[in-house]
């Protein structure tokens, strides 16, 4: 269904376009309904690139009717959230007219402008809801007609997340679930309708025993029954195997199912499997080839300001662990091999309040330094990955590591300047020194109890060290030279 399908519906009857008439053989996907006075309340509403330019928006701008300004803004809005235009009722009653900038914008933005008859209090928007969504659902039973306008529809759709948002269209063209899925199970995208029946569904797919279901097989979900086809992408060309889960409540026919199937073939050809990696893997990728618009883009699907301060959280795993994704912040997640990478705005929080099946006795927690701009967020990652061995080194007995012993491991390299602490030390001196200040953070009992040794002896040794040393270690300068010579002794006293 098109514009111009939408023109010739009985309940659209005297409606015309007065902006935009060059979209009237775009696709419509679906049609809703947003009364919002206020612009800056769009900032959360749920349809920000879901539709990607097939959304037709029904208001009459009943709250800012007189505020054309407001009206400019409104639009700008739903132009960055992809909408494809407007249906605009109740001009000459609730809006006395409608505004020549108005008009103008529409056109700039090649948005569609339809006016619904003027003066007509008895019009009504559940009306051409419920008539576009019937001509929407007739279409269902034949895919063949339609499936080259879908599929260039698709291909006109903006970066980075096509396939997500080709998706979308089928799905809400179609009123099914679709799931892509790789080899092993795991959903690569998916789109449910409803939105809602999302981690119903991905538990069905994590827990049935068969590679495939059956076509149309009954599955129970809410106390709902639904059809569950699964069927393996015809993709030889690429380098792996995908699946794709479809739900829906009614069967879908053969043709159906064959041209739902050749669409998200046609989607993956075209646009590269590369999207179907997760979140998490596009946003890293994109902040390491510094596509950081792409990283944007991401970043704001997800929930991140990346205006605002940002933070990055790294864990490796010390024994391997199935299902580790679960985590309670709001951000992007990514893993790789034994580490898990999430970045987030940044927030003061523990290990286990971000990550829940952190183990404190396996697991090695990293947390990088506050930050601005996606630009550093590739720096972080890999001045991180930097410390990971000299950390576990330098500090054996910590499993936490903050930024600021991070920096100082980064900050000793050989070629820092030593006082050579065996010139003036015996080893089990040194060792003291170095349990007392990096590992025990200057407390004498958990220095004494970690060295199997009497509070005092520990008390003796400081002393003794600054009698040798020269130095006092209540000063902040030598304490500071003193703790980088340990960490140079643990990082290189084994190195040429």
């Amino acid at each position: 269904m098109n514009v111009q399908d939408i023109l010739r519906l009985s309940s659209m009857k005297g409606a015309k376009i007065i902006a935009g008439a060059s979209q009237r053989q775009r696709l419509v996907t679906t049609i809703s309904v947003l009364e919002v006075s206020e612009p800056k309340l769009y900032g959360g509403m749920p349809i920000k690139g879901e539709y990607s330019g097939n959304e037709l928006v029904l208001t009459s701008f009943a709250q800012i009717a007189h505020d054309v300004d407001k009206q400019l803004e409104i639009i700008s809005i739903l132009h960055q959230h992809s909408q494809l235009g407007i249906i605009l009722y109740y001009v000459g009653l609730i809006m006395p007219e409608v505004s020549e900038k108005v008009i103008a914008k529409m056109n700039e933005l090649e948005m569609v402008l339809i006016l619904m008859p003027i003066n007509r209090m008895d019009l009504r928007y559940s009306e051409v809801i419920s008539e576009a969504l019937s001509y929407i659902s007739k279409e269902e039973a034949d895919l063949d007609p339609q499936q080259e306008v879908l599929l260039e529809t698709i291909r006109q759709l903006p970066a980075p997340n096509q396939i997500e948002t080709g998706l979308s269209i089928l799905s809400d063209k179609f009123k099914c679930s679709l799931f892509i899925k790789s080899q092993e199970d795991e959903v690569l995208l998916s789109k449910a309708w409803p939105r809602s029946l999302d981690h119903n569904l991905r538990e069905i797919i994590a827990n049935k025993r068969e590679k495939e279901a059956k076509k149309n097989t009954p599955v129970e979900v809410n106390q709902n029954y639904y059809f569950q086809t699964d069927i393996q992408l015809s993709l030889s060309s690429l380098e792996h195997h995908y699946y794709l889960a479809i739900f829906r409540r009614e069967p879908l026919a053969d043709k159906q199912i064959d041209g739902i199937k050749t669409v998200v073939e046609k989607m993956i050809k075209y646009f590269g499997e590369g999207q179907l990696l997760n979140t998490g893997q596009q946003f890293f990728s994109a902040c390491q080839t510094e596509d950081f618009h792409t990283a944007m883009l991401l970043a704001q699907k997800e929930g991140i300001d990346v205006n605002q301060p940002l933070k990055l959280y790294c864990i490796q795993n010390g024994t391997p662990k199935r299902g580790r994704t679960a985590y309670k912040m709001k951000g992007i997640y990514y893993q790789e091999k034994d580490l898990e990478w999430l970045i987030s705005n940044s927030l003061d929080l523990t290990a286990t309040a971000i990550f829940p099946l952190y183990d404190v006795k396996t697991d090695y927690f990293y947390i990088g330094r506050e930050f601005l701009g996606l630009p550093s967020v590739f720096k972080q990652m890999s001045f991180i990955l930097d410390q990971i061995e000299d950390s576990k080194k330098v500090f054996p007995k910590k499993r936490c590591f903050y930024p600021e012993e991070l920096y100082l491991l980064k900050d000793v390299t050989q070629e820092t300047e030593s006082i050579f602490l065996e010139s003036y030390l015996e080893e089990d001196f040194i060792e003291s020194l170095a349990v007392f200040f990096l590992d025990c953070d200057e407390n004498i009992n958990d220095t004494a109890r970690q060295l199997f040794l009497h509070n005092n002896t520990i008390k003796y040794r400081l002393k003794r060290a600054q009698e040798r040393l020269g130095m006092s270690f209540s000063h902040t300068a030598s304490r500071y030279l003193l703790i980088k010579n340990l960490i140079y002794y643990r990082k290189y006293s084994d190195k040429d």
